[in-house]
Formats: C-alpha cells, sequence, structure tokens
C-alpha cells in the first residue's frame, strides 16, 4: 500500500512539473526582443480597419517576466521619439482591434500591434462599471497557502464595498412637444463626409505622420466667400471635434488656376495655408508673453488670438482646410496691403501692434496683414515677405504681397 501510494505522488509530481513547463513554452520565442507592428490610431475604410505604418521592427525586450506592463514599457521605451506629453502606445489585439487590457487579451505574441493615441482616449477605455477584475495573469502568481489541519469555522462573507466607485447621476433630455411629435416621423439622416486631417506642429516643425479619419456633416449653405475660398459650416459627432462648430474651406475655381500658374499644386498651397495660419498665431502667443513680462497686461487689456487649424483631404482628392468657427459680427482691421480699415479703434490699435511685432520679431523680413476676425478672435491671416521667392519658390501664400512700404511708428 505505502508503494503504491508512493507511485501516485511521483505521478501526481510529474504531471504538476509537466504543467509547468507547458505554460513556459509559450514564451520560448521572446528572448531579448520582440516584434512589433505599428498601426494608424483610427480606423479608415469600409472594413473599418487601422492601416499599418511601416514595416515590422524589432523592439528590445530586456525584462524577465513577460507581462502586459513590461511589453507596454518596452514599446513606449522603443517609440519615444514619436510620444508626446498626452500620448501613449495601445496595444491591439489586431489590425481591427480592440485594445487589450491583460497578457491574455493578445492573441498571438509573435507579432504585437499597436497604436499611440491620446491618454485622455486610453482613460475612457479602461473606466468600467466592474468593482475589479483579477486575470489569470494575477492569479496564478499568488503564493499557494498551506491547508490548516485544525477546524475553522466558517461564516458567510459579505461583498466587499468599494468607495471608489460612485454612481453617476444621469438626467433624461427634456424634449419640447415639437420634437416629441418628430420622433413620430420618419427622420432622413443628413449626409457626411469623411476628411482626413493633418496637424502641424510648429515647436517641431513637422506634419503628424498620419491623417485622422474625422466624418463632418458639412453644410452646403456657403457662408461666406473671399477672393480665394469659399466657406461653410460643418459639425461632428466625434468626441474631440463635437464641442465646437467648424469651419470647411474649399478654393475657388478661379483661385485653383492661380496657384497652378505658381506652379504649386492644391495640397502644397493648402499646406502653406496652414503653416502661415499657426505662424500669425504663434507671434500672436509671443506678443501676449511679451507684454506679460513687462506687467503691462491691464494696460494692454484682452489680447488677440488665432483659433486651431487643420490640413484636410476630401473623399474626392480635393484639399481643404478646417478650423474653429468664430462667433459674432465681422470686422477687418488690416487690409493685405497693409493699409488701415474702418475707424481708429483700440481693437485695431491692437492689430497694429500686432502686425509690427511680427515685422521686428522676423528681423524685418516678415509681417502679418490682412488682420480680421470677430473682436479679438481672429483668422484668415496673411504673411506679407521681404522676399517673395527663395530657391525659385513662392513664399508662403499666393497672395502674398511683400512688406517693403512698412513704416514704424511709435506708439
Amino acid at each position: 500500500m505505502a508503494a503504491a501510494w508512493k507511485e501516485f505522488k511521483t505521478a501526481m509530481k510529474e504531471k504538476k512539473n509537466s504543467k509547468k513547463t507547458s505554460n513556459t513554452k509559450k514564451f520560448d520565442w521572446i528572448k531579448d526582443e520582440i516584434v512589433v507592428q505599428q498601426l494608424s490610431s483610427e480606423v479608415c475604410g469600409k472594413a473599418q480597419k487601422y492601416s499599418r505604418m511601416g514595416p515590422r521592427v524589432f523592439v528590445p525586450f530586456h525584462y524577465v517576466e513577460v507581462t502586459f506592463d513590461n511589453i507596454k514599457a518596452a514599446c513606449e521605451r522603443f517609440f519615444k521619439s514619436k510620444l508626446k506629453d498626452n500620448t501613449c502606445c495601445d496595444i491591439l489585439a489586431g489590425e481591427q482591434g480592440p485594445s487589450c487590457q491583460s497578457l491574455e487579451q493578445i492573441p498571438n505574441l509573435k507579432v504585437i500591434h499597436l497604436r499611440i493615441i491620446e491618454k485622455a482616449e486610453v482613460d475612457s477605455q479602461t473606466q468600467s462599471p466592474q468593482l475589479e477584475v483579477y486575470s489569470k495573469e494575477k492569479s496564478t502568481r499568488l503564493p499557494i497557502k498551506r491547508r490548516r489541519t485544525h477546524p475553522i469555522s466558517l461564516q458567510p462573507q459579505q461583498p466587499a464595498r468599494s468607495t471608489s466607485v460612485k454612481s453617476s447621476c444621469t438626467f433624461p433630455k427634456s424634449l419640447s412637444v415639437v420634437d416629441m411629435l418628430k420622433l413620430g416621423k420618419v427622420i432622413k439622416e443628413k449626409p457626411s463626409t469623411i476628411i482626413e486631417l493633418s496637424s502641424f506642429d510648429i515647436n517641431q516643425m513637422e506634419w503628424s505622420p498620419e491623417f485622422r479619419c474625422v466624418e463632418f456633416v458639412i453644410n452646403p449653405v456657403v457662408i461666406g466667400v473671399g477672393g480665394f475660398r469659399e466657406a461653410f459650416s460643418a459639425t461632428s459627432r466625434r468626441d474631440d471635434f463635437n464641442t465646437s462648430t467648424w469651419v470647411v474651406k474649399k478654393y475657388l475655381a478661379n483661385a485653383l488656376e492661380n496657384i497652378k500658374a505658381t506652379n504649386q499644386t492644391a495640397e502644397q498651397h493648402t499646406r502653406k495655408v496652414v503653416k502661415m495660419h499657426l505662424l500669425a498665431r504663434n507671434f500672436a502667443k509671443q506678443l501676449q508673453q511679451e507684454v506679460c513680462k513687462r506687467n503691462n497686461e491691464e494696460v494692454y487689456g484682452e489680447f488677440m488670438s488665432y483659433n486651431n487649424i487643420y490640413l484636410g483631404k476630401m473623399d474626392d482628392g480635393e484639399f481643404v482646410t478646417v478650423e474653429e468657427f468664430v462667433k459674432g459680427s465681422f470686422d477687418k482691421y488690416i487690409n493685405k496691403d497693409g493699409t488701415l480699415c474702418g475707424t481708429s479703434t483700440y481693437i485695431r490699435m491692437k492689430a497694429e501692434s500686432l502686425s509690427h511685432y511680427s515685422y521686428v520679431r522676423s528681423d524685418e523680413k516678415l509681417m502679418v496683414v490682412d488682420i480680421q476676425g470677430s473682436s479679438h478672435k481672429l483668422f484668415n491671416p496673411e504673411i506679407a515677405s521681404y522676399e517673395l521667392q527663395e530657391d525659385d519658390e513662392y513664399l508662403f501664400s499666393t497672395g502674398n504681397i511683400q512688406c517693403n512700404n512698412h513704416i514704424c511708428e511709435r506708439a
């Protein structure tokens, strides 16, 4: 009987050891590096897939344990040059997602799929109504306790109360009678348009490495027409674009001919328009910083500012600009040729100070003109340059005029 019991213990021990070795074989291929495929931050196309961003790369992996946090830390260290303060790496289950939160959710460790997104988006994905979830990865590493030999009294355990989870108060929307009656009819969906957006980082002096696909509902009614473009209002349901109304600006037919006459494409010219807008925005921020540095903000009053702007590409290949809508009545303070518009007001004096500051700050090479907007919110600036061309290329937009006639006046 003793020999049979000893043989049974030996068999169980071998079976237990075989399970441990089979579990470790899953990670035998991981040594000093892992294979990573970077994907786009947004899905595109009818298949709703994340597009591949370049070839696969070998990412150094110098951790002893293969855990989800270690894989993510290795990827963030490798892609450190592409990450910003508000972005992080998001590991996906594949080219169609979804985002992974544990090691068991990664279907294949031979190729790790990841994308670079904002941290706020990751926080919203990780929030869950459950109190706490223990994965197999965590549960298998808990120390095994020896069974007690003395009897113990078992008492029914009460579920632990979580103090971190708070009940959210939601209120139903108050509907008017007109809205109630509309629900009884067939509501026609407004046609939407997918615009691929790209932003320019003036601090790094480079464009975003990928386009973001954003769905907009564009109002076909023109809200404004200029010498080069016409503007349309647009809205979006996307979380980071649904807080305001947007303006989509398209080129007129004669404007495209003028752009072509200067040996430029519509894409090249639109990129210059975006960079020119951001340069004027940067001048306005520098002027504000200079005034605050001298402790003159109370004397100067409210500062002039420009909203953000994006380069957009429509489904048909047309290039547009997408910027935040500015409410209020329109006023022009300085014309494109530098002449003053309207009567002398305090706001126009600030516009003159911005134009002159850009002229002095650029060592008399550039000047912000065509200053217009609603009160202190400006849009559609132009940059006049001392030299019209450089290396046989026209500087800034086709509307660029030179600033030879600027005369500095003391305030």
